[in-house]
């Protein structure tokens, strides 16, 4: 069964952000049961959703990658972490993604707002 995973993540600047992504070297060697990562600013910081394949493949990456990086980084900050089963997905322009990926503000080698 996939999942959906939910990290709100408070207090984080657009940097750090980046940081951390380049850090875990995620958009360069993605987790094998990551589909899809999705992130958007909210109210003091960013919420990032994402779909697995496994919840246990969810579980593993923060241990052994999204926790070593930010230590690496000094990135210490309040993370409320969610995980649901998928009930359903709907995409009917999903050929359209590609160009979504390339206008996001975060994407790699994209000037960092500040």
């Amino acid at each position: 069964m996939a999942y959906i995973t939910t990290i709100d993540v408070l207090g984080i600047t657009p940097k750090e952000y980046r940081a951390i992504l380049d850090e875990m070297g995620v958009e360069l060697r993605p987790e094998p049961g990551i589909y899809l990562h999705l992130t958007a600013p909210i109210e003091g910081g960013y919420r990032v959703v994402e779909v697995w394949d496994h919840r246990e493949g969810f579980e593993a990456f923060m241990q052994t990658r999204l926790a070593p990086a930010a230590a690496a980084i000094g990135l210490n900050r309040e993370i409320k972490v969610t995980i649901e089963p998928l009930y359903n997905i709907f995409a009917p322009r999903l050929e359209e993604l590609p160009p979504l990926v390339e206008d996001a503000f975060l994407r790699p080698n994209a000037p960092i707002p500040a």
